[in-house]
């Protein structure tokens, strides 16, 4: 293998594929960029078996090849050679490098095949624009749930007919749906995604603006962005009927200001986080009064609101309160109560783009 290109574009196109090296593996293989080169240019590969990321660079190639080399040990290298032009030759188990005045020889990681993650079966594809596909992951991924015990709950589902797209995500503690209106002619597909996945490919859309397309079988997605291609193993099970959760009705309803709920609300988690981690709201009167109490003090804040219906109190951790208003772009939302023990719900004035659920605190 003999191939000559710019440091920058190997350093960048290194630095995107380790997002899929495992953790940790037994199979030393995976731990490492696999290095291709092709009359095309340089392919390089990173896999944990579950998660694949592939891209192709603008390269010389005199000579093809491929050799495999620790992944974060060849990221860190890159980063720190002259951005000049990389100059790299392989002899045996050792690739050579030069790049300005710098010489180096990196030993290679024997392998005898790379376990390269290929997707079968009949295939569906749904289209749809970089910029909404980047929101509904970013309002949605943040309520994947990170415990391992509920493996279905560390993806998100992904609801696709001839009319819509719905992302939805849980973790038992906060829910989060959106929705998009996009006709997919003869398109029906429901399918859990990782969050590591989802993640990945946000950052992924951001570096288009063309419409992307979602490959999706019975076992894998593919994506392909410009010179990127991402694939994954698509999580086996069945999603939560999350329909059943959604309260038809409610008691009292609420229109509130979405910035200055979360401003209230980011002050007051300064005080809850010392103590049970709990906010209380108290609802009534076109007020709404946030209160916060530990042992290194108590605050209390209001502001105006409109309700509907009963007075309540309810108490929440902060922490779901802000990740869903965080991800409210509207100026204003309403907010759904039943009781001090059920699901809040948080829906727009107008449409159904989105819809978030918040388990409340119980407080004694």
């Amino acid at each position: 293998m003999k191939f000559t290109m710019q440091t920058e574009d190997l350093c960048s196109g290194v630095l995107s594929v380790i997002k899929a090296l495992p953790v940790r593996s037994s199979m030393p293989v995976l731990e490492g960029v696999l290095i291709e080169a092709t009359a095309e240019g340089l392919h390089l590969t990173c896999s944990d078996l579950m998660f694949q990321k592939e891209c192709m660079l603008p390269a010389t190639v005199e000579e093809e090849g491929k050799c495999v080399l620790k992944g974060k040990f060849l990221s860190e290298l890159l980063r720190k050679l002259p951005n000049e032009t990389l100059y790299a030759e392989q002899e045996g188990m050792i690739l050579k490098i030069k790049s300005g005045r710098v010489r180096q020889r990196l030993q290679c990681v024997e392998f005898d095949e790379y376990p390269v993650m290929r997707a079968k079966g009949d295939v569906v594809d749904i289209r749809i624009n970089a910029t909404e596909l980047r929101n509904m992951i970013d309002h949605t991924v943040f309520a994947v749930s990170q415990d391992d015990s509920r493996p279905v709950l560390n993806g998100a589902l992904i609801e696709a007919n001839a009319e819509q797209l719905t992302f939805v995500a849980t973790d038992s503690f906060q829910f989060a749906m959106t929705t998009l209106h996009t006709p997919n002619s003869g398109v029906e597909k429901n399918t859990i995604v990782q969050g590591k996945v989802l993640n990945e490919l946000s950052k992924m859309a951001e570096e288009t603006e063309k419409d992307v397309t979602l490959s999706l079988t019975q076992t894998h997605l593919t994506v392909q962005v410009n010179d990127t291609r991402l694939t994954a193993r698509l999580l086996d099970g069945n999603y939560i009927d999350y329909k059943r959760i959604i309260p038809k009705e409610c008691k009292t309803r609420v229109l509130i200001n979405t910035s200055e709920l979360f401003t209230i609300t980011d002050r007051a988690q300064l005080i809850a986080r010392e103590g049970n981690n709990s906010i209380m709201m108290h609802f009534e009167g076109n007020t709404l009064t946030v209160s916060a109490e530990s042992f290194v003090g108590r605050t209390e804040d209001t502001m105006e609101v409109s309700i509907v219906g009963d007075p309540i109190d309810i108490a929440f951790n902060p922490k779901y309160v802000i990740n869903i208003l965080h991800s409210i772009t509207d100026e204003t939302a309403y907010f759904e109560f039943n009781s001090p023990i059920s699901p809040c719900v948080i829906r727009p004035v107008q449409g159904d783009s989105y819809l978030y659920l918040i388990v409340p605190m119980r407080v004694y």
